[in-house]
């Protein structure tokens, strides 16, 4: 995944600086990709609010905010969702899983050319080039656990 220009804002081990200006990412929208099972959880408010603090001038939207009502609306809304967005974090399960339509957020954004960032369950962004991902083999992968996401320790 090629994101030169979020890389740009980030230190050595891809996270984003902490001492940088906001107003130098200054993204209008911010798009939280997460699946539907972490919805509420400590992880998810976490997530929200360390990019609502990193980008507090951006509109934060987050995939519980956009009220799904099926798979099928997800599919039908998304592609309309994707072109209003201006930046992609993705929070992945504790265990660094994420869905299949998640996957496919991250990989839509990308192919468009948005900056990606991964939330950790720590509290930082890490860019999506500073980290691994790993798509589960076909037997083994399902709709929840499609890929698995590794963000290198922390400098």
């Amino acid at each position: 995944m090629s994101m030169a220009a979020a890389s740009d804002f980030s230190d050595a081990t891809g996270d984003v600086s902490p001492g940088l200006p906001a107003s130098q990412l200054a993204p209008a929208v911010v798009y939280l990709a997460a699946a539907r099972n972490t919805y509420g959880t400590r992880s998810y408010r976490n997530a929200v609010q360390r990019v609502v603090e990193e980008w507090p001038d951006a509109v934060v939207m987050d995939t519980a905010g956009c009220g799904f009502a099926s798979n099928a609306d997800w599919q039908l809304r998304w592609p309309f969702i994707r072109e209003g967005i201006d930046t992609l974090v993705v929070l992945s399960e504790d265990d660094g899983t994420i869905s299949q339509d998640t996957w496919r957020e991250l990989l839509d954004a990308t192919d468009a050319g948005l900056p990606c960032w991964i939330a950790t369950g720590d509290g930082r962004l890490s860019s999506s080039e500073s980290v691994r991902f790993r798509v589960y083999p076909a037997g083994a992968r399902t709709d929840r656990h499609w890929a698995r996401i590794e963000v290198p320790p922390a400098a």
